[in-house]
């Protein structure tokens, strides 16, 4: 017989399958509590005991590649059960990302869209806890679609028992000179400003060129808008404040020259920017987004994950 090796499955046996501690093995077998580490330790090298993990719908590899590729702080790869339901499964893996990521006295900037508009309801709260929510946009005029920020920040509020404001404003204006007077209103002006000063941001984003995305369905845009969008290749929608074409640069100055809402280069400076996406048409979105510096926290689907390695 081998006695170390004999010594070692007895070890292996009690602390895996009888779950005691190294300090009762130590006690029981009249050994050190080292040595007790030491044959556990040996006992994984020479494959006595072999530990397995059941990764199944969960990727810690492929999330490590995109954090690392992309210079994330965090990114969540979520695997749906069926193509109907992975804008809801996403939502809810970011409703858990936001449950242990918030702290009393946050103050959170809010996006708009669809996907962003089902997180409020995946959130499970043990507590009330006092964050403020703001909306980085203002709200729609015709509109298809109840998802604009001020709403989901009310939403969200709702939900965690913290507090709300809304952008008393359209999301866009005619021109350049409408846009400046809604900026001098007050309320604006103090909304806008806790946006800018916000600890994080959560939002999502989209291709405006694909079918049947959210933009057209907002209301948000004219015909004459649209076409520059397609004529600048418009490939990336960052809360309808920023546009991005294909190489990540700025586009459609135009549309967003007449946005109610955060500049660009203001969301850039939120600490921690969460985007939350669904969809294999975002895919490149969410890879120039992600470039460009707009993102620090990701959650999307396993489609546009294998995207973008």
């Amino acid at each position: 017989m081998d006695i170390n090796r004999s010594e070692m499955v007895h070890v292996c046996r009690l602390y895996y399958e009888k779950n005691m501690t190294q300090q009762q093995i130590a006690s029981e077998m009249n050994i050190s509590r080292m040595k007790v580490s030491r044959l556990l330790q040996k006992a994984r090298d020479e494959g006595i005991v072999r530990i397995t993990i059941d990764y199944s719908g969960i990727y810690p590899e492929l999330e490590e590649r995109i954090a690392d590729k992309y210079t994330l702080k965090k990114v969540m790869v979520i695997e749906s059960s069926s193509e109907a339901g992975a804008k809801e499964e996403v939502a809810s893996g970011a409703a858990n990302y936001l449950v242990n990521r918030l702290r009393e006295g946050m103050t959170i900037a809010v996006g708009w869209g669809t996907t962003l508009k089902l997180v409020p309801d995946k959130i499970a709260m043990s507590r009330e806890i006092n964050v403020l929510f703001v909306p980085m946009i203002g709200g729609h005029g015709q509109s298809e679609l109840d998802s604009h920020a001020s709403s989901i920040a009310a939403d969200f509020a709702k939900k965690m028992g913290g507090h709300a404001y809304s952008l008393i404003a359209p999301a866009f204006v005619a021109n350049a000179e409408e846009r400046r007077i809604f900026l001098q209103n007050e309320q604006v002006q103090q909304v806008l400003g806790e946006a800018q000063h916000a600890d994080c941001a959560v939002f999502s984003l989209g291709n405006p060129l694909a079918e049947g995305n959210s933009i057209g369905k907002s209301g948000y845009i004219s015909q004459k808008d649209w076409e520059e969008l397609k004529g600048e290749n418009a490939i990336c929608d960052v809360i309808s404040t920023v546009f991005l074409n294909g190489e990540g640069e700025e586009c459609c100055k135009d549309i967003t020259d007449r946005c109610i809402a955060l500049h660009g280069d203001e969301l850039k400076r939120i600490p921690e920017k969460i985007c939350i996406v669904q969809g294999k048409e975002k895919a490149k979105a969410v890879s120039v987004a992600l470039k460009s510096g707009f993102i620090d926290v990701l959650v999307i689907d396993k489609e546009i994950a294998e995207n973008l390695v």
